[in-house]
Order: C-alpha cells, then sequence, then structure tokens
C-alpha cells in the first residue's frame, strides 16, 4: 500500500484491474481496518482499491494504512478538493478498472459480491448490475429486499420503464457500474453535502439498463451520534442539499416521459426520503429552515396527483397543507393522535382546516376523515379520554365532518355516531364508539366487552338481551388472536386481588 498518484488505464500500456472500488473517508478510524479486511477477503482478487481521505481529524489514514499494508491493490490518494463527492470524482478521474463500484469507510462488502457483480456483468453485457444489500443498526441486521421486494431473484436488461421502484433504491454501493459506460453518460456525483450519490445514481438508471442478482452485496452501518449522517440530515444545510438534489433527480425522470415512472418516483420520495428528511423543516418554525420549506413546498406541488393519491393517509394530509404554506396546521397533523391532537384541533379554526386540505388535494376527505377517528372517535372507544372530554370529543368530531368532509369517507356507523344530538350517558356514547370503529386492537376490543359486562351487572338479564349484539365476534377473535402470557398473567392477579378483597370482608 502507498500513497501516490498513477496513470489512468492504458496510459502507460497496461490493462488496468477488472474492478475499481472507490472510497471516501472522513473520521471512520474505529471502522476502516473492517472495510480494509472485508476487501481484502474478497474472492475476486483482481481489484484495485482507491481511498481518497477528506480531511480526517482521527487516525483514520493511520488505521487504513496499517489496515492494507503490504497489500499494494490498496491506495490512498489526497482530496484535491472538499467532500465526499469531489472525493469519488478524483478517484473516478484516476480509476483503471473495468467496472467502477462504489464504498464508505465505514462498511463492509462480502466476501463474494464483486466476483457475483461482474459474472452477472459478464453473462449479459449489461452496463450496471444492482444486488442487494443489508443494513446493520446496533440491534439488528436487516436485508433490504424485506421493505423493497425488488432482490427476489436475477433479473437481466430491465429498465426504468420495466420496474420504476428502483427508484427507491439510489445509493452508489450495491452495484457496479462499467467504467467507459460512465463516462460516456456523463455522470458525476453532485458536490453536496448529503445525498451526493442519489443525483448520479438516477441518472444512470435513467441511462442504462441494468440487471439484479438476489445476493446481499453490501452490508451498510447505520451509525447513531453526532457523526453520522443520520443525524446530520436534521440540520438546516444538509437539508437544503438534500432537496436541491431531489429537485435535480426530477429532470432525467421527467426526461423519460413516462407517467408511470413519474408517478413512482414522486409516491417513493413523498413517503419515505422527503417525509424522513422533511418533518424537521414542518415542525420548525425558526428562520433557518425557511428556504428548505420553500424548496419542500416545490417539490409537493410538482407531485402528480395519483403519486399524492398513493400516500398513507396522514404523509398526504400534511402534504396537502405544506402545498397551501399551511405550515402550523401541517405541524398540528404531525402531532401523536389522541386526545392531545384533539385538544389541539379545539384551538384552531378547523373550517379552515378542512378547507385548505380539499383545496390542495380534493381526495383528502378519507385522510380527514381517519383524523376524526384517531383524534376524536378513538380515544372515546379506547377508553383513553376520561368522561369529562368524552362530551367535548363527540362535539368536536361532529363540527369537522360539518366543515366539509363528505359522508363517503366515513363508514355508516360512524356516520350514525356523528348523528347523535341528543345528551346521552358517557358510557353509551363509548359502546356507539367501540361499535363504529373497526376493534383493530386489542384495547378497543376489551373495552368493548368490559361496557357492555357492566351494562349487564347493572341491568340483569333484560339489560343481557339488550347489549349481546354490542359484543361482535370480532370482539372476542380480536381478544383471542392478540391475548399474549403476560395478559393472562395480569388478569390471574387482578384476579386474585378481587378475591382477596371479598374473602376478607
Amino acid at each position: 500500500m502507498s500513497q501516490s498518484t498513477f496513470q489512468p488505464r492504458g496510459a502507460d500500456g497496461v490493462d488496468g484491474p477488472t474492478v475499481s472500488v472507490i472510497i471516501p473517508t472522513k473520521n471512520v478510524g474505529e471502522w476502516i481496518p473492517q472495510t480494509v479486511e472485508s476487501l481484502k477477503g474478497q474472492t475476486l482478487s483482481d481489484i484495485e482499491v482507491l481511498v481518497v481521505d477528506d480531511g480526517s481529524t482521527d487516525d483514520t489514514v493511520e488505521r487504513f494504512e496499517e489496515a492494507a499494508a503490504d497489500d499494494p491493490r490498496f491506495r490512498i490518494l489526497p482530496n484535491p478538493g472538499i467532500g465526499g463527492a469531489q472525493a469519488r470524482n478524483h478517484a473516478i478521474a484516476m480509476a483503471r478498472g473495468e467496472f467502477l463500484a462504489f464504498a464508505d469507510g465505514d462498511d463492509i462488502i462480502p466476501s463474494g459480491a464483486y466476483r457475483m457483480l461482474v459474472e452477472q456483468a459478464r453473462a449479459s453485457g449489461s452496463e450496471m448490475v444492482i444486488g442487494n444489500h443489508l443494513v446493520m443498526e446496533p440491534q439488528q441486521i436487516t436485508s433490504r429486499d424485506r421493505s423493497v421486494p425488488l432482490y427476489r431473484g436475477v433479473r437481466a436488461g430491465i429498465t426504468l420503464l420495466d420496474e420504476p421502484r428502483f427508484l427507491r433504491d439510489r445509493v452508489c454501493w450495491n452495484r457496479i457500474i462499467r467504467r467507459s459506460s460512465w463516462h460516456a453518460a456523463g455522470l458525476a456525483f453532485a458536490d453536496s453535502r448529503r445525498s451526493n450519490d442519489i443525483q448520479a445514481m438516477t441518472h444512470a438508471y435513467c441511462a442504462f439498463a441494468f440487471d439484479v442478482i438476489p445476493e446481499p452485496v453490501y452490508a451498510y452501518r447505520r451509525r447513531i451520534g453526532r457523526t453520522s449522517m443520520t443525524w446530520s440530515k436534521h440540520q438546516p444545510g444538509p437539508l437544503l442539499d438534500h432537496f436541491r438534489q431531489e429537485l435535480a433527480c426530477l429532470e432525467p425522470v421527467r426526461r423519460l416521459a413516462d407517467e408511470r415512472v413519474l408517478e413512482q418516483y414522486f409516491a417513493g420520495i413523498l413517503e419515505f426520503d422527503i417525509w424522513a428528511h422533511g418533518v424537521v423543516a414542518i415542525e420548525s418554525d425558526g428562520d433557518e429552515f425557511e428556504e428548505v420549506r420553500d424548496l419542500l413546498v416545490e417539490l409537493v406541488t410538482a407531485a402528480p396527483q395519483r403519486a399524492r393519491d398513493r400516500l398513507p393517509l396522514r404523509p398526504r394530509l400534511a402534504y396537502g397543507l405544506v402545498a397551501k404554506r399551511q405550515w402550523e396546521l401541517a405541524r398540528l397533523i404531525l402531532g401523536e393522535p389522541g386526545v392531545a391532537m384533539a385538544e389541539a384541533l379545539e384551538r384552531i379554526d378547523v373550517e379552515t382546516l378542512i378547507r385548505a386540505s380539499v383545496e390542495s388535494d380534493p381526495g383528502s376527505h378519507e385522510a380527514l376523515a381517519d383524523l376524526v377517528r384517531t383524534a376524536c372517535l378513538a380515544p372515546i372507544a379506547n377508553g383513553t379520554a376520561d368522561e369529562g372530554h368524552v362530551g367535548r370529543l363527540h362535539a368536536l368530531a361532529q363540527r369537522m365532518h360539518r366543515a366539509g368532509i363528505v359522508d363517503q369517507a366515513f363508514t355508516r356507523r360512524e356516520l350514525h355516531l356523528l348523528a347523535i344530538e341528543d345528551d346521552i350517558p358517557v358510557e353509551e356514547l363509548r359502546l356507539r364508539a367501540v361499535e363504529a370503529l373497526p376493534a383493530e386492537t386489542l384495547q378497543s376490543a376489551v373495552t368493548a366487552t368490559r361496557e357492555a359486562l357492566a351494562r349487564v351487572r347493572r341491568g340483569g338479564a333484560r339489560e343481557l338481551l339488550r347489549v349481546a349484539a354490542r359484543v361482535r365476534p370480532r370482539h372476542v377473535l380480536v381478544i383471542a388472536r392478540e391475548t399474549r402470557p403476560r395478559h393472562l398473567a395480569a388478569a390471574a392477579r387482578s384476579a386474585a386481588r378481587i378475591a382477596r378483597r371479598r374473602l376478607g370482608r
């Protein structure tokens, strides 16, 4: 291993290696030895490893040199610029390999990764081959195909027109790309503090047909703490860079002129990438996030309606309010569902909330109805709202419905509940709410059963006939399905306490 510059492939008349592995490093001294060892153990030995250090202030360089000593395939280069993107671009210019591969200095490459990727590329002639990858967290290791089912088998010569969901995976390190194809397409990493690979990988997806293999070819380490990318994504500067990169990614996708690809692109980034990054900008009312919020509005309003239609209800509602720059209302939507959210709704003009949501997204009625359920009706049904709150929550639900949420967004039983005008007892209102809402949780099913039994105890056999229909078969099924040993143990302790009290009388 040496620190030097060297000639691009062909300049000295000697063919280069099969794969050039490019690694930008900065303050990864704790992990770089593991990365080096994983590269030493590759079953494809015909590789070169180009490490470009971006001004580490820890012992990264020393630990790399120690780990890579006596292996001439490893070289370390100074970064002529600043940042990981310039480091990668510099190494690409110096690379001699037939294929380019990328890695980070704190991750691990499985031993057969590059051999499998190259064998697939040679078999098909494709310009890019992508593999499954692992995510290493402090408490678990997961495979990417568990959340994005795109790596279930070998697939050759596919494009975004065939499978637009690959726009969900725009990392650079789970693939190899022919170096000649990289240069022919004019690809380069964007000079960005965050997400500097998503633009280059989006351009690659739009430029090449590619292959996929199911084996994991990379193990990504998800770190925590102030030096990690996870921490930095919540800072104004990196957030601004990320949203600028997303807008840059939009251009090549639009040039494909395919509505399905554009819809999938926006559905993916709105549900995952932008949601993960943008929530902090919505939640903050500080001036430091003002530019970030402007770009967030630009991205949301550029999305086709069909992409927003595919979103989960809560993000869809929040994005609708973002598009109208209703930041205070959007912050409210991000709150924890339940009584606290209902109290926040009581303090605002819900008519403005309903109107702004529907104007921005005509299909938001279902999301608004779900807000009524989670903030108002569910606390009534599951008992988290005390007796003093039940009537207020019911009145708020009625007010929101009348403000403009269409009847079709509610079930028939919910509409019956919202139509109740008489001053009825709290326990009756709870029972009606339990009837109206799906028994999706053990708590709501137990509440329904407990309330019915309480009425039977007070009313005897006549009341039994009246409330028998209120405990639905679904409640019994939920209790049977969701009951765990800890619940039985708690019930036994409760029964023992009751028995002791009665025996002591």
